[in-house]
């Protein structure tokens, strides 16, 4: 902890690659408060976000389509109503800032989970006194994961026949496919010593990972943040969140797997490239080299 305080710690991750999970585990350690993407919020319905109008038209679709509210107003009515979070169509990057930022008498944790693309064009919000780390997945496991959870969660028939590549600008994927904004925002950061977690490392060797990310942050290691208990949703009431998005992920299976799980779990099989949709065998090849350049400066433990 820096002068006495609490650690401070930001995870950047793509889509699909444990950062839920991670989040889960460090909602076990004592004293702490866990954010969930305040960031990614920030950019889809924050006062200044780039992408506003653009979620508020998905939004209003995916709602409607589950009988759930035909427009953005009620939908944003619909989530104040829930009894924990925060209103994030009414907050801005400064108060994000701000908020991580903020004196936290007791605690010895302030742990923020974020989505790369949520800070592009914003690094002027980044919060002072944090140490980075980046979560990082092979674009072979994320990108065919990806792809199937547009496909399930979208509205009725805005994702079928779905190509990857023709994505960037529309909300759901930014210019560079995650990767390229991924590794902007590690150079950027490069002189504050970030950490780099390969997900694979993390599933084979759970315990050692975490010890030595741990040790990193400077919090204690304790067993409760490798096995942990099947809350469902319910974990959302410990976090700070986005209403809008507490009550989206309620109605959706986009951290289905994460709710359930109670560890990292074990690592799947790299996937055969030969029998992978042309559009996604395209887009990891642009990734690619963004994740073996990071990958060399991954954490190694023994």
């Amino acid at each position: 902890m820096a002068d006495g305080g609490p650690a401070r710690v930001t995870l950047w991750g793509t889509p699909r690659c444990l950062s839920t999970a991670f989040l889960k585990a460090m909602t076990h350690v004592d004293d702490s408060i866990v954010w969930h993407e305040p960031y990614l919020y920030a950019r889809r319905l924050g006062t200044d976000g780039a992408d506003r109008e653009k979620f508020r038209i998905m939004a209003e679709q995916g709602m409607k389509a589950k009988g759930v509210g035909g427009n953005f107003d009620a939908i944003i009515g619909m989530a104040k109503m829930l009894p924990f979070g925060y209103v994030g169509s009414e907050v801005s990057y400064q108060w994000v800032k701000e908020q991580l930022q903020a004196d936290a008498p007791g605690k010895k944790l302030i742990f923020n989970k974020d989505m790369v693309e949520g800070i592009v064009d914003k690094y002027d919000a980044i919060p002072e006194g944090f140490r980075h780390v980046f979560l990082l997945r092979h674009p072979l496991k994320v990108f065919p994961s990806f792809k199937n959870m547009a496909k399930n969660n979208a509205p009725p028939g805005m994702m079928e026949g779905v190509d990857l590549r023709k994505l960037p600008g529309t909300g759901f994927m930014p210019a560079g496919y995650f990767y390229k904004e991924l590794d902007d925002l590690y150079e950027y950061l490069k002189d504050s010593k970030p950490i780099v977690i390969c997900t694979d490392d993390l599933q084979k060797n759970p315990e050692g990972v975490m010890k030595a990310y741990c040790k990193e942050i400077g919090i204690q290691y304790t067993e409760k943040i490798l096995n942990w208990t099947d809350d469902g949703d319910a974990i959302m009431q410990k976090w700070m969140i986005a209403k809008e998005s507490a009550m989206m992920l309620s109605s959706t299976t986009i951290h289905k797997n994460a709710f359930g799980s109670t560890g990292f779990g074990e690592p799947s099989e790299l996937p055969d490239k030969a029998e992978m949709d042309e559009d996604i065998v395209e887009v990891v090849d642009k990734c690619m080299p963004y994740y073996e350049k990071m990958h060399k400066d991954r954490l190694q433990v023994e």
